[in-house]
């Protein structure tokens, strides 16, 4: 072997990644991996989003949470896990080995403060778009007191849109009973009071969200807004409910512009563009007044 062949080997095996660097990419990759699915999910939805949406983030935080007590607190949000503090070393031999050690858990502690900054309450919050989705309502994925605190919200929402109902018939009813004769305004009084009795006894009987969090969930592929209409005639108030709640749909417009906006900065031809003049550059594009 001629020393030029010598030379060639040595530059390509300085050049070459580590085991240690491809046990981490493999690491990296699995952990990024689960952003792309919840974005590939949220995009082909074909039903509400807002309950699967929650459920999703909840699923994301879990994969970033580490074994490290300090978690919350000793991570920088703005700092980025590749950057160097030293100054002087951002021009280093890109020959020269990364340091692996630790570095997946600061890639995943600075994605976690992230998530709880852009979602703070996420995890204390009653999640009353999932518990009226009926492919989520187990709320197995949070915990317990999380559970029982949006079961209560949702026993309060039931109380107080009852009561709107009742005040809005009690409306219709005065003003449809004000235009008709004095003979046929006995009749039509004695038929109200024989029904709302008779209403008032299936109120006290039937508690619907009871009866609605013993049913069991529906399959994660059927349509939560079809399952409410066929059963709204049962649940005629949690019906009403779902239908404010689970009409919320999410956007994902400024984050598609966004990725749009990186796609066309990081090419095939600028692949070792600095992270943080890559943040800069984003930053300006996406703050520049158009004139």
């Amino acid at each position: 072997m001629d020393s030029d062949s010598k030379k060639d080997g040595k530059k390509l095996r300085q050049l070459m990644i580590t085991d240690d660097e491809w046990d981490l990419l493999i690491d990296l990759t699995e952990v990024l991996s689960i952003f792309a699915d919840v974005t590939t999910e949220l995009g082909g939805s074909k039903y509400v989003t807002s309950s699967l949406r929650v459920r999703m983030l909840i699923e994301i935080i879990k994969t970033l949470t580490t074994n490290n007590p300090n978690q919350h607190t000793y991570i920088n949000e703005q700092e980025d896990a590749f950057d160097e503090n030293n100054e002087e070393n951002q021009d280093e031999d890109i020959n020269k080995p990364v340091i692996t050690f630790g570095l997946l858990d600061k890639v995943k502690s600075i994605l976690y403060m992230n998530m709880i900054k852009y979602y703070p309450t996420l995890t204390t919050e009653p999640l009353i778009y999932s518990i009226l989705d009926p492919r989520f309502k187990s709320l197995d994925f949070v915990s317990l007191e999380q559970k029982t605190n949006t079961e209560q919200h949702l026993y309060h929402l039931f109380k107080k849109e009852k009561e709107n109902q009742k005040e809005g018939s009690n409306i219709s009813n005065v003003s449809e009973t004000s235009d008709i004769p004095n003979s046929l305004r006995s009749k039509k009084r004695k038929t109200l009071m024989k029904r709302l009795a008779k209403d008032s006894v299936v109120v006290a009987l039937d508690d619907e969200v009871g009866e609605y969090l013993k049913l069991h969930e529906i399959h994660i592929n059927s349509d939560p807004l079809v399952w409410w209409n066929e059963k709204k005639d049962k649940f005629p108030i949690l019906s009403n409910l779902a239908q404010k709640y689970l009409a919320v749909s999410a956007t994902s417009t400024a984050s598609e512009h966004l990725f749009s906006d990186a796609g066309n900065l990081i090419t095939n031809k600028r692949t070792r563009i600095k992270p943080k003049l890559f943040k800069k550059i984003i930053f300006l594009k996406r703050n520049t007044l158009e004139l």
